[in-house]
């Protein structure tokens, strides 16, 4: 029962707790979990969710459900919004959406449910998954072309960005917004732009009928198979914890060389101290240079020779935390330009950026790839 503060507070619609409270106390009664203070667990899966409202603007909201498992890398949050009067409109809504779309595909995925996808060859391993869709969500009147099926058309672009994490969350979405599409795909939370051009595409075949919104999503799943499944010899948190470190080093002024030597020192394996001391100062430039379009994918230079090796950064374990410690870093210690500067100058997109610019080049046309140069026997997690 929702006590009388909470009935009050979805009355207002204004209370973000509140309504976070009660759309859990919807999702765990129609999934059959429960409540744990300020999250659901689903007993028999591991799996545990935890709702917030970053938004909330008048009819208008946003929400997010935050999923932690044992097997996953990293705690991923999924989002969607919608618009209602009421704050048990609100959380009806929010519930839907959170049921139908991310649970729906989610549930299925750890109870070992899905379709075998063709296997991702990936440094040497062999990774082979399941994969677990949801059903396609629509809003206005009628469904895109082609029929309710997004991941059919997009599994071939999706399969190749996946690693050797145990679980990734895939979410499609096409909409029509007036006379504007857009579309979008997310791996793990993470935008890959390049994979959402066909979405794009077929945004514009939808015919327009008059209506001033419709989109599609859907949510898939894809579990791999515990057999070709790699331990990773670190974890989110010490990947993190090691790139805020390295900030700190940046910022000392110690030269590369014995900033990377530290680095190797500290870390769980040399893999993690070389993905750190390259992606940190690409991370912290591609947030300054917003307008610079930079490819999803990462060229690989093995120092010994041989020929380079392409990969998505989606298939690179430490792009998360690093980009986390970089963000925490921005927002809690608030660094001045200097130190900014300081890790920023190590940066290959600055370099090509700063010349492309030099030579007549716009920053609407930059399209600009991240590279590195690995030791012999690097290993990609």
């Amino acid at each position: 029962m929702l006590s009388d503060y909470r009935k009050q507070t979805l009355a207002d619609g204004e209370d973000g707790a509140a309504l976070a409270a009660r759309t859990m106390e919807i999702l765990a009664q129609r999934a059959g979990a429960r409540l744990e203070g300020d999250r659901i667990r689903f007993a028999a899966d591991g799996l545990t969710a935890a709702v917030t409202f970053p938004v909330l603007d008048g009819p208008r909201f946003q929400t997010a459900v935050r999923l932690e498992h044992p097997s996953l890398f990293t705690p991923l949050t999924e989002s969607a919004a919608g618009a209602a009067e009421s704050g048990e409109e609100k959380a009806e809504l929010a519930a839907q959406q959170i049921l139908y779309s991310v649970l729906d595909a989610w549930l299925p995925a750890l109870r070992k449910r899905g379709v075998s996808m063709p296997a991702v060859e990936l440094w040497g391993q062999t990774h082979r998954f399941l994969a677990s869709a949801s059903s396609l969500s629509l809003q206005g009147i009628g469904e895109p072309p082609g029929g309710r099926d997004l991941w059919s058309r997009m599994s071939a672009l999706v399969m190749p960005c996946l690693g050797s994490q145990s679980f990734y969350g895939v979410k499609l979405f096409l909409a029509q917004v007036g006379d504007e599409v857009s579309s979008e795909v997310r791996i793990n939370g993470w935008p890959v732009p390049e994979l959402a051009e066909p979405l794009a595409a077929l945004a514009g075949q939808w015919p327009r009928d008059g209506q001033p919104l419709r989109s599609a999503k859907q949510y898939v799943v894809l579990a791999q198979d515990p057999d070709t499944r790699v331990v990773c010899p670190y974890t989110w948190k010490g990947a993190r914890d090691l790139a805020r470190r390295a900030i700190a080093l940046f910022e000392s002024g110690m030269e590369p060389d014995q900033l990377l030597e530290t680095l190797l020192d500290e870390a769980a394996v040399p893999e993690l101290a070389e993905d750190v001391f390259n992606f940190l100062p690409e991370q912290m430039a591609g947030i300054f240079l917003p307008d610079i379009q930079v490819s999803s994918q990462i060229i690989l230079h093995p120092a010994q020779g041989g020929g380079d090796r392409r990969v998505w950064f989606t298939q690179c374990r430490a792009w998360d935390p690093i980009y986390r410690a970089v963000q925490d870093h921005l927002r809690l210690d608030r660094p001045g330009r200097d130190q900014i500067l300081s890790i920023v100058e190590g940066s290959g997109l600055r370099r090509a950026a700063a010349g492309a610019l030099e030579s007549g080049g716009t920053r609407e046309r930059l399209l600009l790839t991240c590279s590195f140069w690995i030791p012999e026997g690097y290993m990609l997690w």
